[in-house]
């Protein structure tokens, strides 16, 4: 199959993930990273039902666990809708239930994306909560690949300037659970930087660079893409995303000095995400 678009590292295909996938050589993706369309949302691109989008991500499923290298991983962005305000769908719980049970899911993930505006759930009539927290669905084998140094967080000014590191005392929590604050201070400083939760908090309000000014109404911002593909791909490894919409993961990973492949079923997205990558964007490895 001849490429959309095939320059410096990153190769985008205009086609059907699911006649585009099985054409991809086993054994050669080091991660999938993608945000998936969602059941039951109206776009441009058309409306799945949710068995229609079960059965998507089953072929799409089986196609990375028989394309990633050993040690290889996927993840799936993916935030819950509901049939009406009060009745959530269940199909990410089902998604999430069925590859644990048929794979592996390695650690529960989220991104919070503190910057959502309010929507009809919490007007003050109805009482609910500001949906605004997507899951990070990590499926993989229990040892695969991840690079916890590449995700580390800086620390507050409070630890860095903490003198506790040659003590030993005990910090005890509510639950029982205890840790030596020396010990922890002293790890911190020799790596740099401190632990990662498995909660991102990162904005999606970029209007300037991000997907929805490029035409996409359902973009994912550029720093969680990156983040997921520094932490659970090397340096040099392939990306792919079967979902490529205008091509933030393909930029992410470019600028994270991996390669790339990209399926997008919409020419005018691909269009889009070729004229995102050149604008600008470093060559690989740079």
């Amino acid at each position: 199959m001849t490429p959309y678009y095939d320059h410096d590292g990153v190769t985008i295909y205009h086609g059907d993930c699911r006649d585009v996938l099985p054409l991809l050589a086993p054994v050669s993706i080091d991660a999938f990273v993608s945000d998936p369309p969602y059941p039951e949302i109206d776009r441009d691109y058309g409306r799945l039902t949710e068995p229609d989008w079960q059965a998507l991500m089953l072929a799409v499923v089986n196609e990375a666990r028989r394309t990633l290298v050993p040690h290889g991983s996927a993840v799936f962005v993916l935030q819950p809708n509901s049939e009406r305000v009060g009745r959530m769908r269940p199909w990410l719980w089902e998604f999430m239930a069925w590859t644990a049970r048929d794979w592996n899911q390695v650690q529960d993930a989220w991104w919070w994306n503190f910057a959502t505006p309010p929507t009809v759930h919490c007007h003050r009539d109805r009482g609910l909560m500001r949906p605004s927290i997507k899951a990070c669905v990590w499926l993989g084998d229990a040892d695969c690949y991840r690079d916890q140094g590449a995700v580390l967080l800086p620390p507050a000014d409070s630890t860095d300037l903490d003198k506790r590191v040659t003590r030993h005392e005990l910090g005890y929590s509510p639950s029982g659970l205890s840790m030596r604050h020396g010990r922890a201070l002293a790890a911190y400083r020799e790596r740099g930087g401190v632990t990662p939760f498995n909660v991102m908090v990162m904005a999606n309000s970029d209007a300037v660079d991000g997907s929805g000014s490029h035409g996409h109404g359902a973009g994912t911002p550029l720093e969680l893409a990156q983040w997921w593909i520094r932490y659970v791909s090397p340096w040099g490894g392939v990306i792919c995303d079967p979902f490529n919409g205008v091509g933030t993961m393909a930029i992410a990973a470019q600028q994270s000095g991996r390669r790339f492949i990209g399926i997008e079923q919409s020419e005018a997205y691909c269009a889009m995400a070729v004229r995102r990558l050149q604008q600008g964007m470093l060559p690989l490895g740079a």
